[in-house]
């Protein structure tokens, strides 16, 4: 019988750049490191703890992710609002039918740090 690995889907990734300074960004994985996400598709979980490439980077992933994450925001967001990912691997405001990544579970402006429930991504119509 098998048996729940982790509570969530949190991994270790050798960075591609420096991370540091990086949380809550969005990140993909490019031959099997985390780089910084520069477009809406394609992309794998949030840093929360970013490290050199000498070392790990913890990414929480978007399918498993339990509870919430700090997402960077590049915007200004409303509480309850759908999410997306920006060209910088920060986060802002949904807008038309761009991929939903997550939903802000605080209100933030642009710089900040807000908590966000992450969401297996989807095209909004």
């Amino acid at each position: 019988m098998g048996s729940i690995a982790r509570d969530t889907s949190l991994i270790a990734l050798t960075p591609a750049a420096d991370q540091t300074g990086k949380e809550g960004y969005a990140v993909k994985i490019v031959a099997l490191e985390a780089a910084i996400s520069t477009a809406d598709s394609g992309n794998f979980g949030v840093i929360v703890d970013g490290e050199t490439t000498t070392g790990k980077s913890t990414i929480a992933a978007m399918a498993g992710a339990s509870g919430t994450v700090k997402v960077k925001l590049s915007g200004t967001v409303a509480l309850g609002g759908n999410l997306m990912i920006h060209t910088d691997g920060t986060w802002k405001a949904h807008a038309s039918t761009k991929i939903v990544a997550g939903v802000a579970m605080e209100a933030g402006v642009a710089d900040e740090l807000v908590e966000a429930a992450l969401v297996n991504s989807y095209t909004a119509v």
